[in-house]
């Protein structure tokens, strides 16, 4: 389910929350490395690639491929690496925000547009409480891949796997596919480490087009696409080792 809402030059950022965390059980601590120029996790069980990086490796969706031709590579480089800085910093603010540790200098902290985004996200983030993790590196021996997930907590009442995006012009649900792939391995890892069921994921993105978006969807839903990727990641790696 979307819900857009439009974002008004008078908003103001509402009153903080003082948000609840709560134990879960003990996860190893694992550690991020690189392995032939990609990100990898060592965990207790294997060293395992990163869930970012082997969507990232598969094909491109069309729609970027003519982006970047149109735009060429050089401005469409520019463009990738701008937005990661300002994911990066509305990462940091929100992260501060729901560890009850969130500065009053929004803009000197974060700069202008990542705390523009904040202001129109932080609505949405009232609806998060009984948070049990915030940036917590897991994974699945299962699966044999890793990751770091945003924020494992109740969202509007329901445990969920929330993620937090931004970007420059508001999306729909078919165009974050690989995000709602991605919160679904979190989702599989969570509960395959602390035996807690996941029963929702959640997206929630702030656009600099002055809209936030909330897209909640069921891990069920994406698992076989999950499964998919695995295996032409894995086809395309054994094919690159031939």
């Amino acid at each position: 389910m979307l819900q857009i809402c439009g974002y008004c030059s008078s908003f103001k950022l509402v009153n903080y929350k003082q948000f609840t965390h709560v134990d879960h059980p003990d996860i190893p601590e694992i550690k991020r490395i690189n392995l032939d120029m990609m990100r990898h996790y060592e965990t207790p069980t294997g060293t395992y690639i990163s869930i970012t990086t082997l969507l990232h490796s598969l094909p491109p969706p069309p729609g970027l491929v003519e982006w970047k031709e149109r735009v060429g590579e050089d401005v469409a480089n520019y463009m990738m690496n701008a937005g990661g800085r300002r994911g990066t910093k509305l990462h940091r603010a929100v992260e501060s925000y729901l560890s009850n540790n969130l500065t009053q200098n929004l803009k000197q902290e974060y700069g202008v547009v990542a705390a523009g985004l904040f202001e129109l996200m932080q609505p949405e983030l009232q609806y998060i409480n009984n948070i049990r993790a915030l940036e917590k590196s897991i994974y699945s021996t299962t699966l044999e891949i890793a990751g770091t997930t945003d924020c494992v907590a109740e969202f509007d009442g329901i445990l969920s796997i929330i993620d937090f995006k931004s970007s420059t012009w508001m999306k729909d649900e078919e165009s974050i596919k690989v995000y709602l792939i991605q919160a679904t391995f979190y989702a599989i890892a969570w509960e395959e480490l602390t035996g807690e069921k996941i029963e929702q994921i959640v997206i929630i993105m702030a656009s600099e087009d002055g809209k936030v978006g909330v897209f909640r969807s069921k891990p069920s839903k994406h698992l076989e696409e999950l499964k998919e990727a695995i295996q032409q990641y894995n086809s395309g790696d054994n094919e690159s080792k031939s």
